[in-house]
């Protein structure tokens, strides 16, 4: 029987191994090691999943324990799995679709010289991500959470030598532990109140718990907090941009398709919590819906192609955590699924275009890329239209359960936030389509040597494009697997996937055709370049993400800087003042150091005259 353990264990293994012989290995070894690896843990999480579905709908769940950690001074620690199907779902997005990226990278990375320490760091971040998903209680979530902190910072950090790649890694890291020492808060408080962090314990114990409680409100305050940070959230957004200076299938396996993903499912994983704090909930639905809006109007005005897609990806978590915010748990794990493929397909895409024009991502220097890389141009296209909300492709009938959803449960200014940003995001991503692959080139001397990606890229860009296409149909699948898990816990609601009023889903259609006929116009008939507006007002606004990363700097950055100015100044004139009492002992030292000769008769003289005065003292008071 294959033990989740094993899944789990196989990316370890490929992290361990490469740290210690990447400087023997030879390069494709390195990459041929590490994809292997993970192609057999996604097919040790097939059959885990299948054996799961052979399970009653209800009474889905396998759990395993590698050991118990006995403190001697607290309760002990089991260290165990736990494998449902909405854990289910997570591994096999993060073993699948990290299986193709592996591949990818193969090809993308293969001339890195250090490409063995970068399949490591790729393997060391697929573990965490396991350990995280798998965990059978929120303490282990807590490790495999920093963990996947640590080799996300590891991986956008990647070319170190670059400093623009190492502010950037510090930035991911600093915004992530601020979530973090959220959720350690939150579960310090779940622990002391209920005694265990199990799941089952857990959800057994907040199933009899009476909703409305400012304890419920502020732990779950707390463990958003922390789910905010990871999955870029505003304002908790302003790292995910920055991170895109890692390599490009960094950007496709951790900022597309499943580290901001996490935040997603630690919230899915604790809707019994939400379920007892309705105005966090509420919240976190308000937010997702400005995350989206917010961050599509800066997409608009990217001229940075990884940028562009970095900010798509911050609008369609939005889209999920608006889902969760409304209870369409289903329907938010659906557009995970669906956002995976159109996602990761564009970054790889994307990566592909920046391979053949020798590291340029600037789309100023694109266009006309269409005859040149025709099957990544393609592919691209069919992830725009995805991601687009097109109908036929599977991004329109995720986006249309969450907006369906809404209408259904009485949003109608979430709905209509939604709808608005559907058109937006059709608007900038066909922006993004025409400016690199349709019209006249802009740089003929980059033109020229653009070629297709070699196999080894194209082939996990097709199989995605496929799966842009045929996606929809685990929507049917997603409802029936994840409803009863859902409902199980529910407090007599009802979480299953259900279609909207038809003119709601219209209204969101036309928006898009909307937004992809004014992208054509813009863009291919008029022949506006990436810069057009971007040179004033709002653009420089917009392509500054609206001044929100200058708003924290005024408010964290510039703050503690001024205190630690404060501090050095005053530890400076502490040691200043220090340095001079050494010296005044330093000079009155000098100035004793003539008596010490080291002649005996010397120093008895000195003590006979101290004697004599002595003695003549007390004669005189007599």
């Amino acid at each position: 029987m294959i033990t989740l353990t094993e899944i789990i264990g196989l990316p370890l293994l490929g992290a361990a191994t490469l740290m210690v012989f990447k400087t023997i290995l030879p390069r494709r070894t390195a990459g041929i090691w590490a994809t292997l690896l993970i192609g057999v843990a996604f097919a040790l999480s097939v059959a885990a999943t299948v054996h799961l579905a052979a399970l009653p709908a209800g009474h889905r769940v396998v759990t395993g324990s590698l050991f118990t950690w006995t403190t001697g001074f607290g309760p002990s620690i089991a260290w165990r799995f736990y494998l449902d199907p909405l854990a289910a779902v997570w591994i096999l997005i993060i073993t699948g679709v990290g299986f193709l990226i592996h591949v990818y990278s193969n090809g993308y990375m293969g001339d890195d010289p250090d490409v063995g320490r970068y399949f490591a760091e790729l393997n060391l971040f697929i573990f965490s991500m396991l350990l995280l998903v798998l965990a059978g209680n929120l303490l282990i979530l807590l490790i495999g959470w920093a963990l996947v902190g640590l080799s996300s910072y590891l991986l956008i950090g990647f070319w170190y030598e670059r400093a623009s790649a190492v502010r950037a890694a510090k930035k991911a890291l600093v915004v992530n532990t601020v979530g973090d020492v959220g959720i350690l808060i939150g579960i310090v408080l779940l622990y002391q109140h209920f005694g265990t962090l199990s799941y089952p314990g857990l959800f057994s114990a907040l199933q009899h718990a009476a909703p409305g409680s400012a304890f419920f409100t502020w732990v779950a305050i707390l463990l958003y907090i922390g789910a905010m940070a990871k999955s870029a959230q505003f304002p908790l957004h302003i790292w995910l941009a920055d991170a895109m200076e890692g390599p490009t299938p960094v950007s496709a396996l951790i900022h597309a398709a499943t580290m901001v993903t996490a935040g997603v499912y630690f919230m899915a994983r604790l809707y019994p919590l939400l379920h007892l704090a309705p105005g966090v909930a509420a919240a976190i639905a308000a937010i997702g819906a400005f995350t989206a809006l917010f961050a599509a109007t800066v997409a608009v005005f990217q001229r940075d192609i990884k940028r562009a897609l970095a900010y798509s990806t911050v609008s369609q978590l939005g889209y999920m955590f608006l889902a969760v915010g409304i209870g369409a748990y289903a329907a938010g794990v659906f557009h995970f699924v669906t956002h995976a493929f159109f996602k990761a397909l564009l970054f790889l895409a994307a990566g592909s275009v920046i391979h053949a024009l020798s590291g340029e991502q600037d789309m100023q220097k694109m266009g006309g890329l269409f005859r040149k890389m025709p099957v990544t141009a393609v592919s691209f296209l069919v992830a725009t239209l995805a991601i687009s909300g097109i109908p036929g492709f599977a991004g329109y009938f995720s986006k249309e359960a969450i907006l369906g959803q809404a209408l259904l449960e009485g949003h109608a200014l979430l709905w209509a936030v939604g709808a608005f940003t559907a058109g937006l995001t059709a608007f900038y991503m066909f922006r993004v389509f025409s400016l690199t692959f349709l019209g006249k080139p802009r740089d003929e001397k980059l033109h020229q040597h653009a070629h297709e990606a070699p196999l080894v890229m194209t082939i996990p860009v097709v199989i995605l494009g496929a799966l842009c296409i045929f996606g929809d149909v685990l929507g049917g699948w997603l409802n029936s697997w994840l409803g009863p898990t859902f409902d199980t816990y529910a407090g007599g609601a009802t979480y299953a996937i259900r279609s909207g009023p038809v003119w709601g889903t219209a209204v969101a259609v036309l928006l898009a055709l909307i937004g992809i006929g004014a992208a054509i116009v813009l863009y291919v008939r008029q022949g506006k370049g990436a810069y057009a507006g971007n040179e004033r007002g709002a653009g420089v606004l917009g392509l500054q993400a609206w001044g929100s990363d200058a708003v924290w700097r005024w408010a964290a950055v510039v703050p503690f800087q001024a205190l630690g100015d404060g501090v050095r100044r005053v530890n400076v004139g502490f040691v200043r003042a220090l340095d001079a009492v050494a010296g005044e002992v330093a000079a009155f030292s000098d100035d004793l150091r003539p008596i010490e000769t080291g002649q005996i008769r010397r120093y008895v003289l000195a003590m006979m005259m101290g004697m004599v005065v002595v003695l003549a003292y007390f004669l005189v008071r007599m």
